[in-house]
């Protein structure tokens, strides 16, 4: 991942983008695929059964958001999954997952807390005159 913080890439300007991205079933199976091995539009078309002109706008999609790069190959563009920028997105959902993790973590330590030590509600103490009560 870069210098920045999770919360500065996560609100930055390239994670609209890349969440967009991200969002589609069709984009994520074209990832799917690309991972598997590299091709061009027409190719995953075929493979996937959608048609060239849909898969060369995902792949627009995919290509901006910085996911997937294109190089040509003779007459083919032959489009692959960028490992490094998907690696910083996962990074980042891990740091993401991490804090999610510490929040139900407390929320569970507490629940156990006052599992162990229960204290009855402030009107139950206060009919039977224990130390709330009015004087």
């Amino acid at each position: 991942m870069t210098g920045r913080s999770p919360a500065e890439v996560l609100l930055g300007q390239g994670a609209d983008a890349t969440f967009a991205a991200l969002a589609d079933r069709t984009r994520r199976q074209i990832l799917v695929r690309l991972a598997d091995r590299p091709d061009d539009a027409g190719a995953i078309a075929r493979d996937l059964q959608v048609s060239r002109q849909a898969v060369a706008k995902h792949l627009r999609v995919l290509e901006d958001a910085g996911i997937v790069h294109a190089a040509r190959e003779s007459r083919r563009r032959v489009h692959r999954v960028d490992a490094a920028r998907v690696l910083e997105i996962s990074d980042l959902l891990g740091v993401v997952a991490r804090g999610w993790d510490r929040r139900l973590a407390g929320v569970a330590a507490e629940a156990q807390r006052r599992e162990r030590s229960p204290e009855r509600p402030t009107s139950d103490r206060l009919l039977s005159g224990g130390d709330d009560a009015a004087s």
